[in-house]
């Protein structure tokens, strides 16, 4: 599988009109989510909707590849479910991508990322993610 970064975004409420990866190389304390959302994983979450979700276009309430960069900042920050979700802000919400088209958060709840990594992906699936 291929990872790109993406260098440029356009990003609204609160956060640059137009951003850079660049702009955070060299900084310090910038956010795991800044680093994520620059981070291309289309393919990742494509393999992982094939491989773990079979035909059940119900599951999809929330983005993969959301779903999966909240995981990493889940393991990156060593938090427990609730943790990771209760202390998540608006703009890392935003940054990892959930928010909707009418611009409401739409977060999973801690249950739901939990049910995500252990029932989901399974120890196969979150070693090969």
């Amino acid at each position: 599988m291929c990872q790109s970064m993406k260098y440029y975004y356009d990003v609204s409420d609160g956060i640059c009109t137009r951003d850079s990866i660049a702009n955070y190389l060299n900084t310090d304390n910038v956010s795991i989510c800044q680093f994520l959302y620059f981070l291309d994983i289309d393919d990742i979450a494509s393999y992982v909707e094939s491989s773990y979700y079979a035909d059940k276009d119900w599951h999809f309430r929330y983005k993969i590849s959301s779903m999966i960069k909240l995981i990493v900042v889940k393991c990156y920050r060593n938090l427990s479910f609730e943790k990771t979700i209760s202390t998540l802000t608006k703009e890392e919400a935003q940054l990892l991508s959930f928010e909707d088209n009418n611009g409401i958060m739409n977060l999973p709840s801690p249950a739901t990322l939990h049910h995500f990594v252990k029932y989901r992906l399974g120890e196969t699936g979150l070693d090969e993610v």
